[in-house]
C-alpha cells in the first residue's frame, strides 16, 4: 500500500523527497525549531524544446500553380499530320493484335480543357504534346490498365496532369532541398505519361530545352538519355516496333497476352 504524504513528513531527521515532474524538482527538508513542521524549498527550472523550422527553398523552383497561359500555341499542320500519323499506325495494329488494349484510348481532348490545364499547373503545353492530346485524352482508367508507351508508361489525360504537375510542384517546394529544384523535378516541366508507381515522361519547358522528352522517378533525378528527343519520335519509335516487332529503346519488344493486351518485354 502506498503511503500517505503526511506519514512522510512525519519522519524524524532529514526527509528528501525528489518528486520529478518533467525538470520540477522539490526538496522537502526538516526542520531543528521546536514544533516546527517540514520546510520546504522548491527550485523550478523550465526547459524548452523546440523543433527547428524545416528548411525552404532559397531558389525559385518554376512553379507557376494557377498562372500559365490562358491560350494554347497555335499547332503548326505538319505537327499535326506527323503525330496523327504515328498514332493511326499505333490504332491499326492494336485493333489487329490488341483489340483489348486499343479499347483504352479515350477520345480526343477538348481544346478549351488543354488550356485551362496549362493555365493552372503554370506551364505552356508544347504544340506536340497538344497534337498528341487531341488524338487520345490519355489512356485506361484508374481501374482499368490502358495502352503504355514502352516499357509501362501510360498516356496521362489533360485532367490526371492538371493533379500530378501540382502535386509535384507542392512536393518540390516542400522538400525544401534546393538541390532537388532542376535535377529530381522542376516546376516548368509537363507530365503527360505515368507508370503507376510515381514515375512519369515528361517534356521539359524549360527556356532552351524546347520540349525536350524526359523521364523521372520517384528516387531519382530526371534523366533525358533513354529515351528520343522529342514526343512525337517516340510516338514513331513505337509504332515500328509494333510493326516489326523490333526493340523498342533498345531493351523492350511488344507482346500480346491472353485477352488481347499489349505487353512490353523486356530484353537483356
Amino acid at each position: 500500500m502506498k503511503p500517505h504524504w503526511g506519514q512522510v513528513l512525519a519522519v524524524a531527521g532529514i526527509v528528501v523527497a525528489v518528486v520529478a515532474v518533467g525538470v520540477v524538482t522539490v526538496l522537502l527538508v526538516s526542520n531543528t525549531e521546536p514544533g516546527a513542521g517540514p520546510r520546504v524549498s522548491a527550485t523550478s527550472t523550465t526547459r524548452k524544446t523546440t523543433t527547428p523550422p524545416p528548411p525552404t527553398l532559397t531558389v525559385d523552383s518554376g512553379c507557376r500553380i494557377g498562372q500559365g497561359p490562358k491560350r494554347l500555341v497555335d499547332v503548326p499542320q505538319r505537327v499535326t499530320d506527323r503525330v496523327n500519323r504515328a498514332w493511326e499506325r499505333i490504332e491499326k495494329w492494336l485493333a489487329a493484335n490488341a483489340p483489348a488494349t486499343a479499347a483504352t484510348l479515350a477520345p480526343p481532348a477538348d481544346p478549351a480543357l488543354l488550356a485551362e490545364t496549362q493555365r493552372q499547373i503554370g506551364v505552356p503545353f508544347p504544340a506536340e504534346l497538344i497534337a498528341f492530346l487531341r488524338r487520345h485524352d490519355g489512356a485506361g482508367t484508374d481501374m482499368r490498365a490502358g495502352f503504355t508507351l514502352p516499357p509501362f508508361y501510360q498516356p496521362m489525360s489533360a485532367r490526371a496532369i492538371d493533379v500530378d504537375a501540382k502535386m509535384m510542384c507542392d512536393v518540390l517546394g516542400t522538400s525544401g532541398h534546393d538541390e532537388n529544384v532542376g535535377s529530381w523535378w522542376h516546376g516548368q516541366v509537363v507530365p503527360f505519361a505515368q507508370d503507376g508507381g510515381g514515375g512519369n515522361l515528361l517534356l521539359d519547358q524549360r527556356p532552351g530545352r524546347g520540349g525536350r522528352l524526359g523521364e523521372h522517378d520517384e528516387e531519382s533525378d530526371m534523366g533525358f538519355e533513354r529515351y528520343p528527343r522529342t514526343l512525337t519520335e517516340l510516338l514513331e519509335v513505337t509504332a515500328t516496333s509494333l510493326e516489326t516487332g523490333g526493340i523498342a529503346l533498345k531493351h523492350y519488344r511488344p507482346k500480346v497476352v491472353d485477352g488481347g493486351i499489349l505487353e512490353w518485354d523486356i530484353i537483356p
